[in-house]
């Protein structure tokens, strides 16, 4: 069935990453995890990335959490917090928009703060560059930051560091899905 979602048809709410695990866990959904979890070996589960506290917005459809976003605040900037969307209700299931509602819900948010963002799966990377994000080097990070990734290689899976820097998301929302 493919679908196409409008701002009407998704309603965001915003909380902490624990609620946002509790809400998929409720619907019994378990994949999405918080990003402890997610990291694995390649990046410590006490690092800036996944401890600081982050801002997500959960998408809902019809009462059921199909997507999050969200983000941390660190000094003067953003860490990107994650992306998921729920195993049935992605692109390849026939579902068209969820993703850049998504990041859409989060450039409308993030304000004028750079937001810097780990990609390590390849269809998400190309969803926030189509939204304006650009790539960057890992130098361009707070050097904290910078310093807990020293010496970690990620050749199992795609990584990619991206930023995106300009207040003006309006013009962002205004893209093709």
């Amino acid at each position: 069935m493919s679908e196409e979602f409008s701002v009407s048809d998704i309603k965001f709410k915003e909380m902490s990453e624990k609620k946002a695990v509790k809400a998929f866990q409720e619907d019994g959904y378990f994949d999405y995890q918080k990003r402890s979890m997610r990291y694995g070996s390649k990046l410590p589960k006490d690092s800036i990335w996944a401890t600081a506290p982050a801002t997500m917005f959960v998408a809902f459809y019809n009462d059921k959490p199909i997507g999050v976003v969200g983000f941390s605040r660190h000094k003067g900037g953003l860490l990107g917090a994650g992306i998921h969307i729920r195993e049935g209700f992605r692109k390849k299931d026939g579902y068209v928009g969820v993703g850049k509602a998504l990041v859409d819900k989060l450039l409308s948010k993030k304000g004028s703060r750079t937001l810097f963002i780990n990609i390590a799966n390849p269809r998400a990377s190309k969803l926030y560059l189509d939204a304006g994000f650009k790539d960057m080097n890992k130098e361009e990070l707070p050097e904290d930051v910078r310093e807990q990734l020293e010496g970690i290689t990620y050749t199992d899976q795609f990584q990619k560091w991206i930023k995106y820097s300009s207040p003006d998301w309006q013009k962002v929302l205004k893209r093709e899905v």
